[in-house]
């Protein structure tokens, strides 16, 4: 007898062709400047450091794995970094080959902002246990366009999804109702539970002008189409694409996230984007040895500058 398996929520559906093609041509554009930069001897920017934790501000368009091979290459800049206790002698601690360090947690190829670099064992142990409880608070800010599915009737909103891998590897949303039901290939892998808040902070209308890759359909003529929506969101798990998945469930795709139907231009440029534009801005945790909070925020790309993000 044939296993019934939950089926994936109808929005976001799966990429269309030209989308599929459009995220070919960025993972190879990614991966040549990832080259280019390691043999330019281009530097990360730190906006933290200690003996134990670094806080990069991760560039948008780099994979976390090229960010970890520059670390174990030393290539991290502290200048500007602040420190757990202010004391300027931490920013000159160099990261040496005898370090362990290791990224705790992941972040998308196209997000910018806070990743953390924990450098040492007790560090790595400490803060991946907080990342995987949901202790860590993380806050992000997202350039959304306001389709026509998108209401606007809340501004607030707490979303509650199943997430998993559906066929041929796809990650996509389900019912919140399937969550723990087996998925196809294996029966060990089962529907998770995603949350994230999300918050509309403003949606602009004057001068914007959207393409998809989808074909023109009757929601094109609809000026609602044309809208774009500065978004805060706070995921209360860590799921792949989680947020990404969450505000396209709203009618609300991220400006570049041609994967989950966000359009390919963005409103203030002409050319096509270069990726989702949703950036890390906070990330807040206990420090692993002082126990003390640590909270950091990332300098705002210009997008979010540019559209007023608090």
């Amino acid at each position: 007898m044939s296993t019934e398996y939950p089926k994936p929520t109808l929005r976001p559906g799966p990429p269309s062709d030209a989308a599929r093609a459009i995220e070919g041509e960025r993972a190879e554009s990614c991966e040549r400047a990832a080259r280019a930069d390691a043999a330019a001897g281009v530097p990360l920017l730190a906006v933290y450091v200690d003996d134990d934790v670094y806080v990069l501000n991760k560039p948008a368009q780099t994979y976390v794995h090229d960010i970890e091979r520059l670390v174990a290459r030393g290539m991290v800049k502290c200048d500007d970094a602040t420190t757990v206790d202010n004391r300027a002698t931490t920013r000159d601690v160099p990261f040496n080959a005898s370090e362990s360090a290791r990224v705790v947690h992941r972040l998308d190829r196209d997000t910018s902002g806070c990743l953390v670099v924990a450098r040492n064992r007790d560090a790595i142990r400490s803060l991946s246990a907080q990342f995987a409880d949901g202790t860590v608070q993380k806050t992000y800010v997202a350039l959304c366009a306001a389709t026509a599915d998108y209401d606007g009737v809340e501004d607030h909103r707490r979303v509650f999804t199943g997430w998993g891998r559906a066929k041929y590897g796809l990650f996509r949303l389900y019912d919140a109702a399937d969550i723990g039901r087996a998925l196809p290939g294996n029966k060990k892998v089962k529907v998770k539970h995603a949350e994230t808040t999300i918050i509309v902070e403003r949606v602009i209308t004057d001068g914007v002008a959207l393409r998809f890759c989808e074909p023109p359909s009757a929601d094109d003529a609809d000026r609602r189409r044309h809208r774009v929506a500065l978004a805060r969101c706070s995921p209360l798990t860590g799921r792949t694409h989680q947020i990404r998945l969450h505000c396209a469930s709203l009618g609300l795709p991220l400006v570049g996230d041609v994967r989950y139907g966000g359009p390919i231009d963005a409103p203030f440029s002409a050319r096509r984007v270069a990726g989702a534009l949703l950036h890390a801005e906070r990330v807040a945790f206990r420090h692993p040895k002082s126990n003390l909070r640590v909270d950091v925020h990332a300098p705002r790309p210009p997008w979010a500058r540019l559209y007023g993000a608090l």
